[in-house]
């Protein structure tokens, strides 16, 4: 009992350490009313197109806030336009820089604004003080328009248990809107066995070469519920089929299973789903066997009517010879004979054929 005293007394003069420390740090910080704001300085305005997109960069300067101790202070950038707010970048110096690139993205992806359009946007940064940014400081709000630009769709790469681990066959994974830096596919994850039972793993690549800068759990600073990560710092996620998203943004990964992707049409009187292989080198889900030209079928996940794909009336950007799927859209035509290919690794996802 004697040295549970001790411990509790040791506990106690710990926590009131750490409290009094907690405190002065606070105490020492000047009043709010105290700490002159941060003045972000005036921006001209801003044209991005296609010669500068990925060459040019916009530095925001602002005063230096002081909160009357040297705690570390971080300057974030926000946009707004009719009530929208958006995160744009942070810095822990009075000076912001956002490529080009990135701040179409942001603007035509989280503000609404239409690309090759003129838009007025108001700006503003705030200054927080310290790692739990318990002071904050808002500054003046400034005015100017920027150029938007149609900006093309960017890939990252998945390389993993699927198909071999081979970086030269890394498999296409595409914006879901050019500029946004967030990347969706649909995969099959095969169960590496030996390794990691019951799991696969698998890293996500710039390029199709492992030194271009490879990222794997540690990469990330989100992770959903399911992600686990290997000895070797993969990401691992339970065997199985996944609609994988990743935010570069904000280095988040998330994913969602699914347990079938099939077809369901006329080529049986829409009695039976026709269940989809999912092909890992093409990274492509094709039907076992052809259609016939002219016959109606729609797409569907875990083998139920409740997550639908139909319409393919439009043609792809990045499939040119394919069409654009629509959720909960109408049946599908078939324009020829042949196998039916989804390309799930795009927004929205693509069918096309492969005739027979």
């Amino acid at each position: 009992m004697k040295y549970m005293k001790y411990l509790a007394t040791l506990a106690m003069a710990a926590f009131t350490f750490a409290s009094c420390e907690t405190d002065v740090e606070r105490v020492q910080l000047l009043p709010a009313d105290k700490v002159e704001a941060p003045t972000l300085d005036a921006q001209g305005d801003i044209i991005i197109n296609g010669d500068n997109v990925d060459k040019e960069a916009v530095t925001f300067t602002c005063s230096a806030v002081d909160f009357g101790q040297p705690v570390a202070v971080s300057y974030k950038l926000y946009f707004e336009k009719d009530g929208t707010e958006a995160f744009i970048a942070e810095s822990n110096y009075p000076a912001i820089t956002v490529e080009k690139s990135d701040l179409n993205g942001k603007v035509v992806n989280n503000l609404g604004v239409e690309a090759n359009t003129t838009a007025s946007i108001n700006a503003y940064i705030i200054a927080f003080a310290g790692e739990s940014e318990f002071s904050t400081q808002k500054s003046n709000i400034i005015t100017f328009t920027i150029q938007t630009f149609k900006a093309a769709m960017r890939k990252y790469h998945l390389c993993g248990v699927f198909n071999g681990w081979n970086a030269g066959a890394a498999v296409e994974i595409w914006e879901n809107k050019g500029g946004s830096n967030i990347y969706e596919a649909l995969v099959e994850l095969p169960e590496d066995a030996a390794n990691t039972p019951g799991m696969s793993g698998f890293k996500v690549l710039p390029n199709q070469q492992w030194d271009g800068g490879e990222m794997g759990f540690s990469n990330f600073s989100q992770t959903g519920a399911k992600f686990e990560s290997s000895s070797d710092g993969n990401l691992l996620l339970p065997a199985g089929i996944w609609h994988i998203t990743i935010d570069l943004n904000n280095m988040a990964i998330d994913a969602k299973q699914y347990s079938q992707v099939d077809i369901m049409g006329g080529f049986d009187g829409w009695a039976n789903p026709m269940v989809l292989e999912y092909d890992a080198a093409a990274n492509v889900w094709k039907s076992p066997s052809a259609l016939d030209a002219g016959t109606e079928f729609k797409f569907r996940l875990n083998n139920s009517w409740d997550i639908n794909y139909g319409g393919g009336t439009d043609a792809s950007e990045l499939y040119p010879d394919g069409f654009e799927l629509v959720q909960g859209a109408g049946n599908i035509l078939t324009p020829m004979k042949g196998v039916v290919c989804l390309h799930a690794n795009c927004t929205p996802w693509v069918v096309t054929y492969e005739a027979e």
